[in-house]
């Protein structure tokens, strides 16, 4: 969906001083945020209507200039206007991973485990809240409320089974006291390849509003995972073990809460591509559904997800 620029948004570009002479709206994405291209004769540049998610341009802004501080690819923000929920941004192009065949991206992927691992490594920014199991129960909250029991009378037993599992595994993820910087979604929308950078400021990151303090296996699960692409399982367990070969952690606990977040993730993930189509009547995330149920049934292969299993098998499948 496209919408069109009102006189707030004019009023906007001209304060700022952008020079530009046509402009383009983009296609938008899951959120209300919209985006348009600004071109000039050497240059382009995008705007963001945030006005629908102001909050979101704030946390945006905050995280973006904390990347490129410390050394990553951000988007620089030219100018802002927090009351109104506008900015202007540097424009990080077409060579979005989803633009790219796998074949070209399949090479990136080893760069984009070094970027998460150097993340890792980092003290989170001190502004960002934690992930913590109030946001856990809410993402799960999406795939009860609006696919499992959308317009459908609740099983008590069920809920309260499903409650107490997810207690047990949220309180599995938080022994290790993690405190890193996830960005939440980190697939191959919100990737760029930027040729001309070097080392990890090759990849372009954007959609990172979201982002918390939390686990380090999320991001790394969100790319593996990723419903909008079929890595092999091959492939991803490839990855995985170049993550684990350059990273310093407790392989079993490790393996175990990425498994749990993963399955996690994919379950918010019906539940808001569902949410999508029902309540904002945007069927295209549809198609990714299949997937995403395909890789949930093997995530709940895992024996540290043995309960959950079970749930499943009796609840839904």
């Amino acid at each position: 969906m496209k919408k069109a620029l009102d006189k707030n948004l004019f009023k906007f570009i001209a304060k700022a001083k952008v020079d530009f002479k046509a402009i383009n709206a983009l296609e938008n994405d899951a959120s209300r945020r919209f985006y348009y291209r600004l071109l000039s004769n050497d240059k382009s540049i995008l705007l963001m209507d945030a006005s629908l998610e102001k909050e979101s341009l704030k946390n945006f802004i905050n995280i973006s200039r904390w990347l490129i501080e410390k050394n990553y690819s951000a988007p620089i923000i030219y100018s802002s206007n927090l009351a109104k929920g506008y900015c202007i941004l540097e424009d990080f192009g077409e060579e979005k991973f989803s633009n790219l065949s796998f074949d070209k991206i399949k090479n990136k992927y080893n760069l984009t485990i070094k970027l998460l691992v150097s993340l890792s490594k980092k003290r989170a920014p001190r502004f960002l809240k934690s992930y913590s199991k109030y946001v856990f129960f809410k993402e799960l909250n999406l795939f009860i409320n609006w696919y499992l029991y959308y317009n459908k009378s609740r099983d008590k037993i069920a809920l309260e089974k499903w409650r107490k599992i997810w207690g047990s595994l949220f309180s599995t993820t938080t022994k290790n006291n993690f405190n890193n910087i996830v960005l939440r979604d980190f697939h191959i929308d919100n990737l760029f390849w930027l040729k001309k950078r070097e080392s990890v400021r090759k990849i372009g990151l954007i959609d990172f509003q979201d982002a918390l303090i939390g686990h380090p296996c999320y991001d790394l699960v969100s790319l593996l995972q990723d419903v909008r692409i079929n890595i092999q399982y091959k492939e991803q367990l490839r990855l995985y073990n170049y993550y684990m070969s350059i990273s310093n952690l407790e392989k079993t606990s490790f393996e175990k809460d990425y498994y749990i977040y993963g399955t996690q993730r994919l379950i918010k993930i019906i539940g808001i591509f569902y949410k999508l189509k029902y309540l904002h009547k945007k069927e295209n995330y549809m198609k990714y559904i299949p997937r995403t149920w395909h890789l949930l049934k093997h995530n709940l292969n895992h024996p540290g997800l043995i309960d959950l299993s079970i749930w499943f098998k009796k609840y839904v499948f």
